[in-house]
């Protein structure tokens, strides 16, 4: 007799009502990270698996997938305002795996390491019956600096580092055969193939101490808002969809509704950060001096619940996204 998937948010709220919640962290159970103080520092740890089959779209290299499972562990740094000081990986391989594909996933690694300034330093590997990798981020900051999902109050500005919708239009194409033309398809194709991790924003945004929440939209802007709400006990009114244009053109052409593909679509790795009205100007150049956006779309309110308002119509934000041992 089959047997309902749980989903991954029950399958952890089975583990935190086993464990409880850790002592020795600074930041809640469930938040992208744990935060452990070692003197005047805070030690900020994120781990993140990658599994070939249920991670990895058909095309997608070795040498991105190495790079892939890096951004996946920097950006939830990034969230949380850490500088990266190390990376450690545990690598399962299948028996037949070649040298020459192993070789480019750990020159995947290189090119990442390297690009978000952080050192490898080893780790383990086994055989498995496809490719798994795990990979475990360790950064710095300092306390008064580091960043919770869970401080966000009423009235804050909800803002993120970036547009949304080309994972979710490439996911499209590569799913569904969904029609693109050329000069957008391998746009869309290489949001999901070569992800960019938000690092220097999340230091500026901690640094400038601006920030009253904040965290990776990897799962979806949908999810990912609804996090910051359940975390901050707060709601929100979103009053600004953004979306790419050329996503907005991909939906009118395979009549598709680009609210959709704006919130729950996934592996974008933008920041979502909620920022007291006062402050935005500061944070706002904080980012500027990084080269960074920073994108009002809305706020912080004291009733219950996720809302899209345009034209004085009210749509609901539901918490929908990507979720591992489900089938969507």
């Amino acid at each position: 007799m089959s047997k309902e998937p749980l989903g991954e948010r029950k399958i952890i709220s089975l583990i935190y009502n086993i464990i409880g919640d850790s002592l020795s962290s600074l930041l809640p159970f469930n938040d992208d990270a744990v935060a452990i103080e070692i003197g005047d520092k805070v030690l900020v740890i994120n781990t993140d698996m990658f599994v070939r089959k249920t991670d990895a779209p058909q095309g997608m290299s070795p040498r991105q997938i190495g790079q892939k499972v890096i951004v996946m562990n920097v950006s939830d740094l990034a969230a949380k305002g850490a500088t990266p000081v190390g990376f450690l990986s545990a690598l399962g391989f299948p028996s037949d795996y070649g040298k020459n594909t192993i070789e480019e996933l750990i020159h995947g690694f290189k090119d990442a390491c390297s690009l978000y300034r952080v050192p490898y330093l080893g780790g383990d590997t086994n055989e498995a019956d496809d490719l798994v990798i795990t990979g475990i981020a360790l950064g710095l900051t300092n306390k008064e600096e580091l960043v919770s999902r869970a401080e966000a109050q009423e009235g804050d500005i909800v803002c993120v580092t970036g547009i949304f919708g080309k994972t979710a239009a490439g996911f499209k194409i590569l799913l569904e055969n969904l029609e693109c033309p050329g000069r957008l398809r391998n746009e869309f194709i290489d949001a999901i193939f070569c992800p960019k991790a938000r690092l220097d924003e999340g230091m500026a945004l901690a640094k400038s101490k601006t920030p009253t929440s904040s965290i990776d939209s990897s799962d979806g802007l949908a999810w990912s808002l609804h996090e910051i709400a359940k975390a901050s006990n707060i709601g929100i009114e979103i009053n600004k969809l953004p979306i790419d244009f050329s996503v907005e053109e991909f939906a009118r052409l395979n009549h598709l509704d680009p609210f959709d593909l704006c919130f729950y679509g996934g592996e974008e790795f933008e920041l979502i950060v909620t920022i007291s009205p006062e402050k935005i100007v500061h944070a706002s150049t904080a980012l500027n001096a990084v080269k960074g956006q920073l994108i009002p779309i809305g706020r912080a309110v004291k009733t219950e619940g996720l809302f899209y308002i345009e034209s004085g119509k009210k749509r609901e934000i539901y918490p929908r996204g990507y979720e591992h041992f489900t089938k969507h």
